[in-house]
């Protein structure tokens, strides 16, 4: 039975459908053992993380950025420096606010609602005077794009977009021969949750409705049209680009599903879990969903803040676009970004420890950490440490589908996975039940011998669990099942 991916809103009975799973995700060649989190060889922030990203600048050098409610840092080496503003203080994030950045040729822009777009070129970030405080910033087509936004003129504007003039992300002054405009998007109701470039386009969305943009030129110079339907997002960080420049594709989570767009209208992709995760989303807390790129492993990471966890983002559901199916990798984060290494050489060794004992204990020799330019998924923890998605697994399970029917005794005699990658040891519990409906009853636990699973259960209908530990990797599962009798 080849495995289709966690499942749980599927028909249970369905062949190769993964009931439940713990640090268990997709991957090109079948299932595999999440990754865990290491340090990516940073120290902790100060306070809460409240975004990060890189900005790569024309040269190709790139710099790595975090911000907290009050500050900005950059990453040198180990350490984050303190790169706040010097003319005009620390800020003050509200509590439902959120550091955005976006690179604009050799500048890295930087906005939060309750303050002036800030800018850096180079070390410190510094007010752009004249520009709108803004929510949202997005870089397409050589203008700032800015959303959800606060000035003098038109006030609090949260149906508002902004761009600026061309090639310059410091003229906001609306103007034809500049290109810089503003309107609102005033035909679905709600505020601008998320502007994502698209392309040569850009797409905006609201809680349930699109909007695409495209760069027509004087005098409208930036036309939106509403996508029909009501798909939409509440989070700028719940929106990934996944396509290229041209070929541009997004996948979101939306307020009741997941979605993918590909420039025509979105199409839902989350049928086989959605009723399970938005059960345990808490509604009133969507604003904190925040969704990660694995590029090379082509799987969408999607964080979001559950009923019972208090307030924290605490669970996560993955999904590999090429192969349209679901995994589970639980965990708490303040935040999500790509991460880019700096690499480490003889010369900087000195900057991170003077002696060897110094080094993060958790860093593998594989870590983006000591190569200059790899990317990698990375989240904050729950101690504003920065990690990297690339340890070795630990522990993960899945568990899969009912085997079997109401008619027929089955005497079960061996489990045999199909281990692509081998775990470092495995254990299987048999749950049973001899009529749908019924509830399962928990069998024996088996330690794995040879690769297999070996018991002896006569029943109508069998369910498993594997218990991992290690890295591994399984496509198919073989079971040994012997019919005995009709009812």
């Amino acid at each position: 039975m080849k495995l289709l991916g966690y499942a749980p809103d599927v028909d249970q009975t369905v062949e190769g459908v993964i009931v439940d799973c713990e640090a268990f995700i997709p991957t090109e060649k079948g299932m595999q053992a999440a990754p865990t989190a290491e340090s990516a060889g940073a120290a902790a922030l100060a306070a809460v993380c409240f975004g990060g990203a890189y900005g790569r600048d024309l040269d190709d050098s790139f710099r790595v950025f975090a911000g907290t409610a009050t500050k900005l840092y950059e990453l040198s080496g180990s350490s984050w420096t303190d790169i706040t503003r010097v003319s005009g203080g620390d800020y003050t994030l509200g509590a439902d606010s959120y550091w955005r950045f976006a690179q604009f040729g050799n500048t890295m822009l930087a906005v939060a609602k309750t303050d002036t777009l800030q800018a850096s070129g180079a070390g410190a970030f510094a007010d752009v005077s004249g520009a709108p405080s803004a929510s949202i910033v997005e870089t397409v087509s050589n203008q700032v794009f800015l959303f959800d936004t606060n000035e003098g003129t038109y006030g609090d504007s949260p149906n508002r977009w902004w761009c600026s003039a061309l090639r310059d992300h410091t003229d906001w002054t609306p103007s034809i021969s500049t290109q810089s405009a503003t309107n609102t998007l005033p035909s679905a109701s709600g505020r601008i949750t998320a502007g994502k470039r698209f392309g040569e386009q850009i797409v905006v969305y609201k809680e349930r409705a699109m909007y695409i943009g495209t760069y027509v030129g004087a005098p409208v110079i930036w036309d939106f049209r509403q996508i029909a339907g009501e798909a939409g997002c509440s989070s700028n960080e719940a929106v990934i680009n996944i396509g290229s420049a041209d070929n541009p594709v997004h996948i979101f989570m939306g307020v009741d599903d997941f979605w993918r767009f590909d420039g025509a209208r979105p199409s839902p992709i989350g049928s086989t879990l959605r009723k399970t995760v938005y059960e345990e989303l808490d509604a009133k807390l969507s604003y904190k969903i925040k969704s990660l790129h694995d590029r090379i492993n082509q799987r969408v990471y999607f964080y979001y803040p559950s009923k019972t966890g208090g307030g924290a983002v605490d669970k996560c559901v993955v999904y590999h676009y090429r192969k349209n199916q679901w995994g589970r990798d639980d965990r708490t984060v303040e935040a999500a970004m790509e991460f880019i290494g700096g690499g480490v050489t003889y010369d900087t060794l000195g900057d991170i420890s003077a002696t060897y004992d110094g080094y993060d204990a958790g860093l593998t020799f594989d870590s983006p950490f000591w190569t200059s330019g790899a990317e990698a998924p990375a989240v904050f923890n729950g101690s504003h440490v920065l990690q990297t998605l690339s340890g070795a697994a630990v522990n993960s399970s899945f568990t899969m589908h009912d085997i079997g029917d109401d008619t027929t005794y089955n005497l079960l005699s061996r489990v045999k996975p199909v281990w692509l990658g081998k775990p470092t040891s495995a254990s299987m519990v048999n749950f049973y039940k001899y009529n749908q409906g019924d509830n399962l009853i928990e069998d024996v636990e088996t330690t794995m011998n040879e690769s297999r699973f070996d018991l002896f259960r006569s029943a109508r209908i069998h369910r498993f669990r594997f218990n991992l530990v290690g890295d591994c990797v399984v496509s198919d599962v073989n079971v040994f099942l012997q019919g005995e009798s009709f009812e």
